[in-house]
């Protein structure tokens, strides 16, 4: 079944088409008539079991199986019932609602006891094992319960500072970018993330900040960087320094 991001975010009910065998409504499941037009079955005396003896090379031996002349039922069926012919069961589409709990992921699966195929004749029903499709988000990563975010912005902001608002599971949210932020710096949102499966308990938002340089400089802005970097102490790039420092030696 496949859910969107959101919806794995929130959870949600749907309802599905399921290709499923139900035991017969007519007959109870016995294969007879009206459900009553049988007599127990007299090899097993209604058990569903006889034992068996066998000769062999070393001795008699005793084994038990399913009675073949009833097929384990137990019970003889003297006239078969019209609905199913006398299988006690049929096949056809039921819609079942699916209840999706908040934090799935994609690839898990919800097991739903007794929402399977009815088992032939006497027993319970199997279960239905839905297999879950999550849709990607249009920008948001999940991993595990955190969200990841890769935030890309002129490099202006980095250098100057600014806000940006960006999406989270709840809306929008106004992130802070400190002045001269660092690229690849990444920043924590706490709680920002997806709910933990069956628990009370929230991620994070992880968003790393990327610089964008422009793809072109017109003369003036040029110009206008080539001062701003005669203004800028050369002792304030350290790492920068360092390679210098060790390239000289190498």
């Amino acid at each position: 079944m496949t859910i969107s991001f959101e919806e794995a975010y929130k959870g949600c009910e749907k309802e599905i088409s399921v290709s499923k065998i139900d035991k017969c409504e007519h007959c109870h499941g016995t294969g007879a008539k009206n459900g009553t037009e049988y007599t127990t079955c007299p090899d097993c005396h209604g058990t569903g079991r006889v034992r068996y003896q066998q000769r062999t090379m070393f001795g008699t031996t005793i084994r038990e199986g399913g009675c073949q002349k009833c097929n384990a039922t137990g019970k003889i069926v003297k006239e078969k019932c019209s609905a199913c012919g006398g299988k006690g069961y049929s096949k056809g589409v039921k819609k079942v609602n699916v209840k999706v709990p908040a934090g799935i992921d994609d690839g898990q699966v919800l097991r739903m006891k007794g929402y399977g195929n009815a088992p032939a004749r006497e027993g319970i029903s199997g279960d239905l094992n839905v297999k879950i499709s999550v849709q990607p988000h249009k920008i948001l990563v999940r991993n595990e319960n955190d969200l990841l975010l890769d935030l890309y912005l002129p490099f202006t902001t980095l250098l100057l500072g600014g806000k940006v608002d960006i999406p989270t599971m709840n809306g929008a949210y106004t992130l802070n970018i400190p002045e001269l932020t660092a690229p690849n710096t990444t920043m924590r949102l706490k709680n920002k993330g997806m709910k933990a499966l069956q628990r009370e308990y929230y991620g994070d938002m992880l968003v790393t900040i990327k610089a964008e340089l422009p793809k072109s400089l017109d003369k003036k802005t040029k110009q206008m960087i080539e001062e701003m970097s005669k203004n800028i102490d050369s002792k304030s790039y350290a790492r920068y320094n360092t390679f210098l420092n060790k390239s000289k030696d190498a």
